[in-house]
């Protein structure tokens, strides 16, 4: 029983890396990106590049941005915006 607990276990790690993540922002122009966010940092994928952003001190909602400030995810409530080097998205909204 243990061996197949073991088993089980490790396929789903092999299956969590392989879908997204569990939030997904639908942005302007039809745009997604995933995201998930723990107290300290967001793991964020867009455009099949993935990258772990350290959390900062906000006013209002959460940020996650890199040090060099070229890539950022911004939220409150359901709603969010991200830099991703040249790109912006804007307006992006939850799934839910």
């Amino acid at each position: 029983m243990k061996k197949l607990f073991s088993v089980l276990l490790a396929s789903f790690f092999i299956a969590a890396c392989s879908t997204s993540l569990p939030h997904q922002y639908v942005c302007e122009g039809e745009q997604t990106f995933d995201a998930m966010v723990t107290s300290d940092s967001a793991v964020v994928r867009f455009n099949d590049d993935e990258l772990t952003l350290p959390r900062i001190r906000s006013a209002s909602g959460a940020q996650w941005e890199s040090e060099d400030k070229q890539f950022g995810l911004y939220t409150k409530a359901d709603e969010a915006m991200l830099v991703w080097g040249d790109n912006t998205l804007r307006e992006c909204l939850l799934v839910k």
